[in-house]
């Protein structure tokens, strides 16, 4: 199989590894909540779950990347998919272990009945109003009989649920591994490394979310099944990755001396930065902090979203069937998140790449944070009806689709500019501020909306949610504006000769040089620094004169290339070394060693000069005369 061919499909494995590692987050989302409650999951439990599962993703960050690097890509990638498969499994079996044994209750004409956390009573004949909120039966007309699990606080398939977090978690590290090896295979073509990665983000996020209705529809055959799904596409994967992936082979570009690989080599080595490691790079910590505030509202979605809807005001409650109101509420959120997958797979494809050509994207990033940030504060005040929900979500998934693929390529390009050698760690680092945002998420919102069916607690996390959401926003686009000014994004406006030539001579990036050259005149102009020159600058014609050297020091040098180098060729011979000068004209032989530059002032100086020199030479044959 040919170069391109292999890297193509390595790149497809790469998009399917990283599906299967959220397909436990994004594609079960409409069915969490109900799904916990199926097994006798408190909220808190609920929100407990993405905490569980985020947190081990923190350590997974730690183990996958050392062992990408040491063994393989593959090997790791192998061992993530089989471990989340397992992980999968326990999470769609966690109902076997849960639930009470169910016992029967006949109720009279006008009977009532106290009900209990967790009863889960259905109506298997009669008419029988169940309240909730009173948390009691009444029977209706001439009764009938309810079927109810016993109160026995059951909570093993609460442990298995958390157990199956906490694996799909630390076998769900592989984003840092997988970005880096797709950044490897496409450089050095940085349109191919933005281009792959969009689809790369759009497969994380977007494509769970356009599959998640699917979730909603087979959940109908039972709560459990979206998780048998996530275990058989898992299994897929793997047999697909074991079957088509292919490690990076380093090539002996060099030693063979291909001339195409000498190039490529070339114009890899000519980005080649040495800065502060990643863990000492402010730009990478400010991104984490930025990335903590965004991705604790990704939870906010996935907890608060179906619960939202299980108020009355929506109409999805079914008094009668605690059941019928789960798969009801489990159905309108695969209903809601239609146009929000739709919206964000093709606003983070073919959207985003249209409108950050046009206006950049940055740009772009700023227009879909705004738009996302006021969506998120109002999804609590502003909905009351389905179809409140379904222009919001939509609307937010072109907001995030316009937002977050703006992140990877910018952060991605500085990664691999500035940290070329520890490109895994310096991507590593900001994914830890994302696990610790939907680590603790969960439990933020969770202690804000509580048990209770309180709206407006509902009502201020999603305001929370937002301001959240608006504040990594903000310091999202303060690392773009530290990006801009960085060295290594400065080197971008260079051609490659002049990168190569920077390198070649040990040159300093030109604002870092510019800094020094101030420092040190500064240095050499006050009293008490190793470079002072003793100057005493009390008096006015002293402070003109040394300005007047300052600015007649450096030539003003034409910008036309060949009037540049004629200039810096006149200059080089007047105040230049004989090395030198011996360097500029061996590097540019066809610049003539006979011109000589001379500013309008030196020219004065100059004919003064010999002004004097003629004067003092006719006394002088006065005097002899």
């Amino acid at each position: 199989m040919g170069r391109l061919d292999w890297a193509q499909v390595s790149f497809a494995a790469c998009v399917l590894v990283n599906m299967v590692d959220v397909m436990g987050v994004y594609f079960t989302a409409p069915v969490i909540v109900p799904y916990g409650q199926q097994i006798g999951a408190s909220t808190s439990e609920i929100a407990g779950f993405s905490t569980v599962r985020f947190g081990l993703a923190l350590v997974s960050l730690l183990w996958m990347p050392r062992l990408a690097d040491t063994r393989g890509v593959k090997l790791c990638l192998l061992i993530s998919v089989l471990g989340t498969a397992v992980a999968y499994g326990i999470q769609g079996n966690a109902y076997l272990l849960g639930g009470c044994d169910r016992q029967m209750h006949s109720l009279g004409p006008g009977d009532e009945m106290a009900l209990w956390p967790g009863h889960m009573c259905t109506v298997v004949n009669g008419t029988i109003s169940i309240s909730e909120e009173a948390a009691v039966a009444t029977a209706v007309g001439f009764g009938g009989l309810l079927e109810c699990a016993v109160a026995c606080n059951n909570k093993n398939g609460v442990y298995a649920m958390m157990a199956g977090q906490a694996l799909a978690g630390f076998f769900g590290g592989t984003q840092p591994v997988l970005r880096a090896f797709v950044t490897q295979i496409s450089l050095p073509d940085m349109v191919l490394v933005k281009l792959r990665n969009t689809i790369l983000f759009a497969s994380l996020q977007a494509g769970n979310f356009a599959l998640a209705p699917i979730a909603g529809v087979i959940s109908r055959f039972g709560l459990h099944w979206p998780w048998y799904v996530s275990t058989a596409v898992a299994v897929l994967c793997f047999l697909f990755v074991a079957a088509f992936f292919k490690n990076l082979q380093k090539t002996p570009d060099v030693e063979e001396g291909d001339g195409q690989d000498d190039d490529a080599t070339a114009s890899r080595s000519i980005t080649t930065y040495y800065g502060p490691p990643p863990i000492k790079d402010k730009i990478l910590w400010i991104m984490l902090l930025a990335y903590w505030c965004i991705f604790q509202c990704v939870s906010a979605l996935i907890l608060l979203l179906p619960l939202l809807l299980e108020y009355e005001e929506f109409g999805f409650t079914d008094l009668s069937s605690p059941e019928t109101s789960r798969e009801n509420v489990a159905a309108a959120t695969s209903m809601v998140m239609v146009p929000h997958g739709l919206a964000n797979l093709v606003m983070s494809t073919v959207g985003f790449m249209i409108v950050s050509s046009k206006v950049g994207d940055r740009a772009t990033m700023r227009g879909g944070a705004a738009l996302a940030s006021v969506l998120l504060c109002l999804y609590g005040v502003a909905s009351s009806q389905l179809w409140h929900l379904l222009v919001l979500h939509g609307s937010m998934g072109v907001g995030l689709g316009l937002m977050v693929p703006a992140i990877a390529p910018t952060l991605l390009r500085y990664n691999t500019m500035a940290h070329p050698d520890k490109a895994s760690q310096a991507a590593a680092l900001p994914l830890v501020g994302m696990q610790i945002g939907q680590v603790l998420g969960p439990m933020l919102f969770g202690l804000i909306i509580g048990d209770s069916h309180n709206r407006a607690r509902m009502n201020f996390a999603w305001l929370v949610a937002g301001l959240s959401f608006l504040t990594g926003a903000l310091l999202v686009d303060l690392c773009f504006a530290l990006i801009q000014k960085h060295p290594v994004t400065r080197r971008l406006t260079l051609s490659p000769d002049q990168l190569k030539t920077m390198l070649e001579t040990n040159a300093k990036d030109e604002e870092v040089f510019v800094d020094d050259m101030c420092k040190l005149l500064r240095g050499m102009l006050t009293h008490g620094n190793p470079e002072y020159r003793g100057l005493r600058l009390w008096s006015g014609h002293a402070q003109r004169f040394v300005e007047r050297v300052l600015r007649e020091t450096i030539p003003k040098l034409r910008q036309d290339p060949e009037e540049y180098l004629e200039d810096a060729a006149a200059w080089i011979s007047k105040v230049g070394t004989e090395a030198e000068q011996d360097f500029f004209y061996a590097r540019f032989p066809h610049v003539s060693r006979n011109r000589r530059w001379q500013s309008d002032t030196s020219v004065a100086q100059q004919q003064f000069m010999d002004a004097i020199a003629q004067t003092t030479t006719s006394r002088s044959s006065s005097c002899s005369d």
